[in-house]
């Protein structure tokens, strides 16, 4: 896509702010106008993403209701499983300039509209972009992916669905070696790395040790953990830094709820999303 058509684009997003969520087609790809406002470039036909953005003109509104109550400016945080930007962004705003977020995400046609949304959003000097899956050891890995599902892309294993047939050469790293060396602790990781996030916790164990406030914001679902551990034995580990759980559900108040679970029922959870937190959550 040009440039020039993209310009267009966005003067037509901007004349139909009013009118959110906005939505147009440009071929392979589109661009919305969130009802917050953001303004995103993604994959015309993907149906992850997408659909949601487009109909709605909001993603995963619990998990973005939460992050907005857990962040300050001035945060450190990182997230796995960047994707477009529908969660980078509003948090990147959130940290303002004097906040730092280290944003991974391993699928290269996804990189460059995440860079682009970033920029579309003024949010760019704040963020530090990884092309890197967020996992518990670095080096080559290999993902599998739907094609139709850009968000689908996970760290292969034996047996996966047959529709997953995208094969993808990445590269991994460990949220430890990034921040090695940071003085400050992490404040919020927010993770959604289908069925890795065990793992990108893993390589993080230093920084979530020197880091008694941090907030973890991921994705749960034991059966997709289970390819590649023991969702039990993770959350015992877990409880064991301290942490404790909450189910992040949806509210029609604040737009989120938080309901406690014990460590012990962690693994019979239905997929959903999850905040793990040593101390007690936003009231």
């Amino acid at each position: 896509m040009d440039a020039e058509t993209l310009r267009r684009a966005l003067r037509r997003l901007d004349a139909m702010r009013l009118a959110r969520p906005a939505f147009v087609p440009l071929g392979r790809f589109a661009a919305v106008v969130t009802r917050d406002g953001h303004r995103l470039l993604l994959m015309a036909e993907d149906l992850s993403v997408t659909p949601g953005l487009a109909l709605t003109g909001r993603w995963e509104p619990p998990v973005a209701a939460l992050l907005r109550r857990l962040l300050r400016p001035g945060a450190l945080v990182a997230e796995g499983g960047a994707n477009i930007g529908a969660h980078t962004i509003p948090m990147a705003e959130r940290i303002g300039p004097a906040g730092r977020l280290h944003a991974f995400e391993p699928v290269p046609e996804l990189l460059p509209l995440l860079e682009r949304n970033l920029a579309f959003n003024r949010v760019a000097a704040q963020v530090t972009l990884h092309a890197a899956a967020l996992t518990a050891q670095p080096g080559p890995v290999e993902l599998l992916q739907d094609p139709t599902h850009q968000g689908s892309a996970h760290l292969a294993f034996e047996g996966a669905a047959p529709r997953y047939a995208r094969r993808i050469a990445a590269r991994a790293m460990t949220l430890d070696a990034v921040l090695e060396g940071e003085p400050r602790p992490l404040d919020l990781l927010r993770l959604d790395v289908e069925g890795a996030e065990t793992l990108a916790l893993r390589g993080a164990e230093a920084v979530l040790r020197r880091s008694p406030r941090v907030a973890v914001v991921m994705e749960w679902s034991p059966v997709m953990l289970r390819s590649r551990c023991d969702p039990a034995e993770e959350a015992a580990w877990l409880a064991a830094l301290g942490f404790r759980f909450w189910r992040v559900l949806p509210s029609p108040w604040r737009g989120f709820r938080l309901e406690p679970v014990e460590p012990a029922a962690m693994a019979a959870l239905p997929h959903g999303e999850v905040l793990a937190r040593r101390d007690a959550p936003p009231g």
